[in-house]
Formats: structure tokens, sequence, C-alpha cells
């Protein structure tokens, strides 16, 4: 009987084990799938070390084995840890504080756990307040060294962050509460039954004096083991009694492990979903974003972005110019494009989205897989085909001829059944809207950029070597009474608004034959005019945007501003077909107006770039004002 106490205090303390085993999984589970096999071996060779080695450094090795087989890294495991060890503080402190009002036990260790407990829940309180400063104090200490090591120490930060965010976020609450008080009630009795045992062989021992040989204020700088050494109450012929308690169940729990192995490495086929700790693949793109958060930055922008895509890995970035995000991702490891966009982009985003339901039967456009509309966001799925590739690729990848064929097929698709409805004359009001919106406003903006303002003192422009005449020269070709006549006789209809070359996609149909389908309708025009897509069509094979994104490098010295920039032969052709194209079939009043819809394009682009290009908006005003020139040349009479 009395040796069976023994063996009752042990298998208590094993079953203790396993259940913070279970607790340290709430921890993990939210972002992958915790395996238990590793978590029981590395829990028991952290308490190994723990017993011999001060500073619960065995909580390190813990961190550190578990981690090697965790998607998410040490860092993450050892985030989990902490919470663990967190939690465990805050347990101990509430027991020496009942234990104080009672007046039990050993008062230095009673005073050291409260005042311990205590301070943690300060250092917490203190955080949370001055939690914006923190965040840019960890910036700034991670700043420090390089890239590698900064993004590992920001990812560390983060996971501890949304570890204990998760405790009130993601987590069960009613199951962390009670495996946390099982955990602790299971402690407690296997201290009694211990006690129990030792007072038949003769020592004056009580449970609480166990309680107290474990987490004596000696057990952190001396580890468990050297805490008993030093405890009173413990007779030396007792020692070895002690040290089976203590080990025996680390033993245990190591060989129950090994036999869970064959069933953490079946194959899992359960809907159960895991969010990702940080979305992106790209380890830049990471860096990038956690800067951002730990700048204490766009605060609502990193809640509703995770909100979006944590339940999904971002591979990459294809977004362009606009205030989207298009993004190749993956879930359940298939492929698909995902756009969202927040506030009044997402409102935007939201009437694409019912562009594209619309149209869908009518034109070739991508599928919607899923939407989600809130009032902060909105994100739509397309499916992603390995097949598909944009014209700009497919241009230069493959014959330009057959390129052209996709130009013309998408513009006479357009043609004959999208521009067809709800046609109707161009008014006067509305052109009036539309140049003073698209055209005076962003010319106010551009003559008076920082980059550009200086720039404006001179009558012409050294692009290259090559004289052109700048800005306020053509705003006499810009006037309101010049464009109106120009537009006229524009008609409205529906169209896409945004016809780019990089979004006219390439593919193949069910029959293996060449296709295509657009996408990223824009819904924003004023000018709901056809002449807008054949513009934007030429913004691109005309001024040669694309290759001026490419452009990384310019310089500028007074009126010279000077870059490499070369647009391909395919270009050359491209624009070439188009050119010979609208000429043979529309009116040279709807090639002229399609013309000067490619400069308004030029003139709405240009404070995107201002705002988010710095230096390199000279890239796209040299870029415009080639335009211009040729435009002008093309279709007005020199004054």
């Amino acid at each position: 009987m009395i040796r069976q106490m023994l063996v009752i205090a042990i298998f208590l303390v094993c079953f203790a084990h396993f259940i913070r085993t279970l607790r340290w999984e709430l921890f993990v589970k939210t972002y992958e799938k915790p395996n238990t096999k590793n978590l029981l071996q590395s829990l028991s060779i952290g308490y190994f070390i723990n017993s011999f080695i001060p500073f619960k450094a065995g909580d390190l090795v813990r961190a550190w084995i578990s981690g090697r087989k965790m998607k998410n890294g040490r860092g993450f495991a050892l985030a989990t840890v902490i919470v663990d060890r967190y939690l465990d503080i805050l347990v101990v402190g509430i027991l020496f504080a009942i234990f104080s009002i009672f007046k039990l036990g050993n008062a230095d260790s009673v005073q050291f756990y409260m005042f311990l407990a205590v301070g943690v829940l300060a250092v917490t309180l203190l955080v949370y307040i001055l939690r914006g400063y923190v965040k840019k104090i960890l910036k700034n200490i991670a700043s420090v060294f390089n890239a590698k090591i900064e993004i590992r120490m920001l990812r560390f930060f983060w996971s501890l962050i949304w570890s204990f965010k998760d405790i009130f976020k993601k987590i069960s609450k009613v199951r962390l509460l009670l495996e946390t008080l099982g955990m602790w009630v299971l402690y407690l009795a296997s201290y009694y039954c211990f006690a129990a045992f030792l007072s038949h062989q003769g020592s004056n021992v009580k449970w609480l004096d166990v309680f107290y040989m474990l987490f004596a204020k000696n057990s952190i700088h001396v580890g468990s083991l050297g805490a008993v050494t030093v405890t009173t109450g413990i007779l030396n012929s007792q020692m070895i009694w002690t040290g089976i308690y203590l080990f025996a169940p680390i033993v245990i729990l190591f060989i129950i492990s090994l036999f869970l192995k064959a069933k953490n490495e079946e194959v899992d086929n359960s809907e159960e979903k895991y969010l990702n700790l940080i979305p992106q693949l790209d380890e830049n793109e990471r860096l990038s974003f956690l800067e951002t958060y730990f700048s204490n930055e766009r605060r609502e922008y990193i809640e509703s972005y995770l909100k979006i895509n944590q339940n999904i890995l971002i591979i990459r970035d294809y977004s362009a110019g606009s205030n989207a995000t298009t993004m190749l991702c993956m879930n359940n490891g298939k492929n698909f494009f995902r756009k969202y966009a927040f506030g009044a982009d997402g409102d935007k985003l939201y009437q694409q989205i019912e562009w594209l339901q619309r149209y869908k039967d009518m034109i070739p456009l991508p599928e919607i897989m899923q939407y989600q509309k809130q009032d902060n966001f909105c994100y739509y799925d397309m499916p992603y085909d390995s097949q598909a590739v944009g014209l700009f690729d497919y241009a230069h990848s493959m014959p330009k001829e057959n390129a052209w064929k996709f130009i013309n097929k998408a513009t006479e698709c357009l043609e004959n059944s999208l521009y067809k409805v709800n046609q109707r004359p161009a008014d006067k009001a509305t052109i009036d809207e539309y140049i003073k919106s698209k055209v005076n406003k962003n010319l106010d903006k551009i003559m008076n950029a920082k980059y550009l303002k200086r720039l404006m003192e001179y009558d012409d422009i050294i692009i290259n070597g090559r004289s052109f005449h700048n800005l306020p020269y053509y705003l006499q070709y810009l006037s309101e009474e010049h464009l109106y006549d120009i537009f006229k006789n524009d008609t409205y209809s529906e169209i896409h608004g945004d016809l780019t070359i990089e979004n006219i996609i390439c593919t193949r149909n069910k029959e293996g034959e060449d296709d295509f389908y657009i996408i990223d309708p824009n819904t924003g025009n004023v000018h709901d005019s056809s002449n807008l897509d054949y513009g934007k069509l030429l913004q691109s094979i005309h001024g040669g945007y694309e290759f001026l994104m490419a452009t990384k490098n310019v310089s500028i010295e007074k009126n010279h501003i000077n870059f490499v920039f070369t647009k391909s032969e395919a270009y050359t052709y491209l624009y070439s077909m188009l050119d010979e194209y609208m000429r043979a079939h529309f009116t040279k009043e709807r090639v002229k107006s399609i013309y000067y819809h490619e400069i308004i394009h030029w003139l709405r682009l240009m404070p995107y770039k201002i705002e988010k290009n710095g230096k390199r908006v000279l890239l796209f005003y040299a870029g415009m004002l080639m335009v211009m020139n040729d435009v002008i040349n093309n279709f007005e009479e020199e004054k």
C-alpha cells in the first residue's frame, strides 16, 4: 500500500504532464497540426534538463527540439513555450497568494512568487498600454542586424504577440481553463500522494512541503534537483525516492511518445483548417509586412489583411499600379489568384465583381470562385491556369503575329457584343465633367509635383538626347474647348475601362485551340466610350508603359532626363498593326479621339506615380511627353 502511493503519485504527474502537452497543442494548432509525439518528447527532455540546469534552460531546449519539426520553426515554438510558462507563473502566484492568506509555508518563496506573478501582470499591462512604442522599439532592435537575422527576430516577436492574442481570439477559453485546472489539480494530488509515501518512510512531510520543495525560490537558479537538496524537510535518506519521483514520469512519457510514432505519421485527410502565421511565402515580402506591422502603421490595413489572407499562402504578388492587390495564392495544395482592396477601393472592387458576373456570358471573363464583401474590405478569387499567360509575356515568347491575333480577336469581340450594350451619344455635361476631373485636376497635380515643378521652367525637355516640347506647350491642345470638340462625337456604351495588354490573358480552350479572356475591368470611368479601351491598348504598345515600369534608374540634370528605354520589336509590330486596323475600320475623328484618350490615360496615371514612385515619376513624365509629341504631330497643325 505504501509503494502504491508512490506509483499513484508518479501516474498523476504523468497524467498532468500529458494534459500540459494537450494544452500546449492549443497554442500550436491554430497555425499547424500539432505533433503529439514531438511535443511530448521535447517536454520530457526539457523537464529533464530543468532538473539539473538553472534558470529553466530546459524550456529553451524544449522549444529548440519541438521547433525543428514545426513548419513555423523554432521561434514560433519558443513563443508557445513562453505562453505556457506565463500561465504557470500566474497559477503558482495565485496558489502562493492562497497559502499566504492562510499563513502556510515558506515566507520567502511566497513573497518571491507573488512578486513574480504581480510583476509579470504589471509588465503585461504596461506592454499592452504602450504596445505602439514597444513595437517600434522591437523593430529598431531587429533593424540593427542584417536582413536574415532581422526577419527571424521580427518573426519571433510576431509569434509571441499572436500567441498571447490567440488566448483571447482563437483558443477555446473553456478548454484552456479546464485543462489548466485539471493539470494543477493532478499535480497537487500527486504531491499529496508522494508526501504520504514519504511519511510512511519515516519523514515528517506534508503535501505542502513537496510543493515548496519543487517550487522553492532556489529552483530557478540551481535547478529542480538542486533545490531539493537544499530544501528542509526531506531527509538525505529519502533523496533516492525523490529522484525517482522526479524522473520516472519523464522517462515514462518519453517511452509513451515512441509508441505515438505510427499515429502521427498517418496521412491527415481531415478537413481541419490552419491559419498561416505569416501568409507571405517570399522572404522579402514577409520582411516588408513585418516592418509595416512593427512600425505601428496602417493598423486597420494589417487587421483586414490578416482577416482576408491568414488562411492561405501567398506565393507571388502580381499587383500593378492600381490600389487593389492581386496575388497568386495556395490553399490545400491548389493555386488560385486573389484580388483584394480596402475601404473605398474595396467598394470599387465590389463593383468590378458585379461587372464580371453581369457580363460573364457575353464576353470571355475569368470565373469568380468566391468573394467576400465587408465594410472595410472586399476580395474575390479566380482560378489559376498553368497554361494561361498575359499577353505581354505571350508577345515576347511567341510569334508576334499570333499576339496580334489575340488583340484583334479581343477588340472584335468587344465591338460585337459589349460595346453594343446601352449605346447612347455622348453628352456635353458628361464630357465637361470628364475633362475637369481627369484632365484639369491631374494637370494641376503634375505641374506642382515635387520632382516635376522645376522642370516646368523649361520650354523643352531633353529625353535621352532628343528634344521634346515641355508640358506647358501642350496645354493649348488640352483645353476644355479643344477636347470637347474631339470627344463630342464619342458614343457611350458598356466598356471594359482598363484594356491594357496585361489584362488580356492568352490560354487554350478545351479543344486545344488558342483562346483568351479579359481580366480587371474598371467601372469608375466618367466617359464610358469604347475609345477609352483602345486608348489603354495604345498606352501599352504605343507608349511602352510596361517597359517604363521595368526601368529602375533615371537621372536628371537641369532639363535633361536620361534612362535606358527600349521598346521591343513585338510592341512596334503590334502598334503598327493596331494603328493600321483603326485607320482602316474607324473614322478619322474616332482615331483622333482614341489617341487623345491615350494622352488622358497618361494624365490619369501620373498622380499615382507621383505619390508612389518618387524620383521614378520622371520616367513616366518623359513617357507622357513622348506620347503627346507623337499624337500632336500626327493630328494637329503646328502653331
